[in-house]
């Protein structure tokens, strides 16, 4: 707990990041792991949220909306977070907001791939916040949003299959868009 005011950095450079009970509370949380990143309790993030999960799958959980944005490098001691990615073949990404809308700055990717492989893995949104990520950049080959009244709005690089991550397609009670900018779209 550093405030909502402060940014919390936390590396494994050769393991995981797994929050085993507790809050986070952080305005900025940039997370580097060299396996997977579990932080499943519901935490207290204001502002910016960045994460990349080399060689695992990827799940953050929020009480309110934030920012998918960049976390600066710091030294040695950690690496330069840009977008929420999950690098390795058939990760998935989760995210969940209790509340609140969460956002993307331009440029900043939610990403199953490494950026010239194709995306393999999935992304599943989930909790009763709406979501709004729509930089044509962003590149999952399966999205699924489990139950929530906020809007979804979701754009995607290439072919997109709303199916299975997790929970079942997408079972929202608010407004939904989803787009591909290339590729098909699979119901």
């Amino acid at each position: 707990n550093v405030g909502t005011g402060n940014s919390l950095r936390l590396q494994s450079v050769a393991g995981k990041a797994d929050q085993t009970g507790g809050t986070i509370t952080a305005g900025t949380l940039g997370v580097n792991a060299a396996t997977s990143i579990n932080l499943a309790s519901n935490n207290a993030v204001a502002t910016t949220f960045a994460a990349k999960a080399t060689n695992g799958n990827l799940l953050f959980k929020n009480a309110n909306g934030y920012d998918i944005n960049t976390v600066a490098a710091d030294g040695t001691q950690f690496t330069l977070v840009d977008g929420v990615t999950a690098v390795a073949a058939s990760t998935n990404i989760t995210l969940e907001a209790g509340s609140g809308t969460v956002t993307q700055t331009s440029g900043k990717l939610v990403r199953t791939d490494t950026g010239g492989s194709g995306a393999t893995g999935g992304l599943e949104l989930k909790g009763g916040g709406a979501f709004t990520l729509t930089d044509a950049g962003n590149s999952v080959s399966t999205l699924a949003a489990g139950t929530g009244a906020g809007v979804l709005r979701y754009v995607n690089a290439g072919a997109l299959t709303v199916g299975t991550v997790n929970s079942v397609g997408v079972t929202r009670t608010g407004d939904t868009l989803i787009n591909t900018q290339t590729g098909n779209l699979t119901l």
